[in-house]
């Protein structure tokens, strides 16, 4: 990949919880590519394989958008840990007039092994993203 298409932002405040930013391009791509089920059930074993990796414990840690390729949430934890992208609405992800990143929060992150986590669940999707759209 040569250029950045995810940033996390905020890592340095007294809490926890964190921002990302996704490239909007990469966003549009993702909810026009659309995925059979069986694929986004896969993509969701592996982050569940990950997440168990941390020591942590989550049945089904990502929310797709309908039938696309486009993770609109990441959940790791029953206390309702999440990253999620910040007012979500497919309208406005597809206007090409809207130029701003795409934002992802967090909620209820409690320590540094959950941020990373939850960054390592985006980073996996992003990994995996060329093979989703196939």
């Amino acid at each position: 990949m040569n250029k950045i298409v995810w940033q996390p932002i905020h890592l340095y405040q007294p809490s926890f919880d964190f921002a990302v930013y996704l490239d909007r391009k990469f966003a549009e791509e993702m909810l026009s590519s659309k995925i059979q089920q069986e694929r986004q059930e896969n993509l969701n074993k592996l982050a569940i394989e990950l997440v168990k990796r941390f020591g942590l414990n989550y049945t089904s840690p990502l929310s797709f958008y309908e039938d696309s390729c486009l993770v609109t949430q990441f959940y790791i934890g029953r206390n309702g840990t999440w990253l999620a992208i910040e007012s979500f609405s497919e309208k406005d992800l597809i206007n090409k007039n809207n130029k701003k990143l795409v934002e992802y929060h967090s909620h209820n992150v409690e320590s540094s092994l959950e941020a990373y986590t939850l960054m390592a669940l985006f980073d996996q999707w992003i990994e995996y993203a060329d093979v989703l759209k196939k």
